[in-house]
């Protein structure tokens, strides 16, 4: 299981120490609360340890705890692919991460080994990195080479196990070319899919907000829910690329869908660092600084981006001013996905009941409920029923 801290804004507060048998016995028992679908316990666990107070998984567990325990289908597919990239034992002796890993590494991510190297670099941070944020790394261990099908077989449990029929036809999707169309009323998002070229209506988590100018995206159209009338949705927010790359992965099948990503690699059309992430999110497809972005002045942004690179949490903030925008009818309702992010954000409802719940809000809060899907809808929903109480 990976314990480095990834690189950028998520990586939290590095705490020296060392990992006595008390602290590795919470740690196997914080393990075994997330693979059994249990984010207040592995939470509570992992805040025994020094070393694991903060970061992104932190963050991760806070806000799945935050959305509540009715959560939709999705969102417990999506942190079972999340927990298959944690899962280093797969396979035994971590064989299948160390064989992605290797592979990923010289066939996406070479000029990092390279750099490192001809500067003197830890090329163990390297390998920490492109483990934590690639994306193509994440993609290729959860779907070409089976991690989630083995993660599923051998290893997920509780409420986790209990979801595994979404999730195990995510296992069979295909990675595809899209292009990522305009937010639709109805939380709804238009996609174009450059295999078949048909226009799809799917679920709007925000991947509008990462499409590039553009809008081509390589991701996959997972299934939201059994139920065959539910939309569909990407897997996890999709990665932009240039229109050919996109147009070409479309047209091939199987481990050769990743050729043109690795030969618009070595032509200069795409560099590596496009394929890395600092975020990754689970409820919603807004990365964090995309969502500090859109809720950050630009005559601040240096100055806010300067500050949450010391330690401050920057996209909470922007999260509040997001949604007193909301509250205040400075967004459209295309802007929906904003505020489903920023409501979803760790900490937001707490600040939100705060400082933004007043007496008469009760039909605004309503609104951009109906305009988000769950689990968004439902917290502002209940920010709806505090003004009304409050009335």
């Amino acid at each position: 299981m990976t314990t480095s801290p990834t690189p950028g804004y998520r990586r939290g507060r590095r705490v020296s120490g060392q990992m006595t048998p008390s602290l590795t016995a919470y740690f196997k028992r914080a393990t075994a609360a997330e693979r059994a679908g249990d984010a207040a316990r592995a939470l509570g666990l992992h805040q025994r340890i020094p070393m694991f107070t903060g970061g992104r998984n932190v963050g991760i567990l806070r806000a799945l705890i935050q959305a509540g325990e009715d959560l939709p289908p999705w969102v417990w597919a999506r942190w079972t692919c999340y927990q298959v990239l944690r899962a280093e034992e797969l396979g035994g002796e971590r064989a299948l991460h160390r064989r992605v890993l290797d592979h990923v590494l010289h066939a996406i991510h070479d000029d990092l080994l390279s750099d490192c190297y001809e500067d003197g670099g830890d090329p163990v941070r390297v390998i920490a990195r492109v483990a934590g944020d690639s994306w193509a790394f994440h993609q290729v261990l959860t779907y070409e080479l089976g991690g989630l099908d083995l993660f599923l077989d051998t290893v997920a449990t509780g409420r986790l196990a209990e979801h595994a029929d979404l999730t195990r036809r995510w296992a069979s999707t295909p990675l595809g070319g899209y292009r990522v169309g305009e937010s639709l009323p109805g939380g709804r998002l238009e996609v174009y899919d450059a295999a078949t070229a048909d226009h799809i209506e799917v679920l709007d988590l925000g991947a509008r907000s990462g499409a590039g100018e553009h809008g081509w995206v390589l991701g996959r159209l997972v299934p939201s829910a059994l139920d065959d009338d539910a939309p569909p949705m990407f897997d996890i927010a999709p990665l932009a690329v240039p229109e050919r790359v996109a147009r070409e992965v479309a047209a091939v099948e199987g481990l050769a869908r990743w050729a043109p990503v690795t030969a618009a690699l070595e032509e200069g059309r795409m560099c590596q660092a496009d394929l890395l992430r600092e975020d990754y999110e689970i409820l919603t497809d807004v990365p964090g600084l995309d969502l500090l972005r859109f809720g950050t002045p630009p005559r601040d942004l240096d100055r806010v981006m300067l500050q949450l690179r010391s330690g401050r949490d920057e996209v909470l903030h922007a999260a509040h001013r997001i949604l007193r925008r909301a509250r205040d009818g400075d967004l459209t309702e295309l802007d929906a996905p904003y505020v489903a992010a920023a409501i979803l954000h760790p900490g937001a409802v707490e600040e939100v009941r705060r400082t933004l719940v007043r007496s008469g809000d009760a039909a605004i809060w309503q609104r951009w409920a109906a305009r988000t899907s769950e689990p968004a809808a439902r917290l502002l929903g209940a920010l709806a029923k505090e003004c009304r109480d409050a009335a």
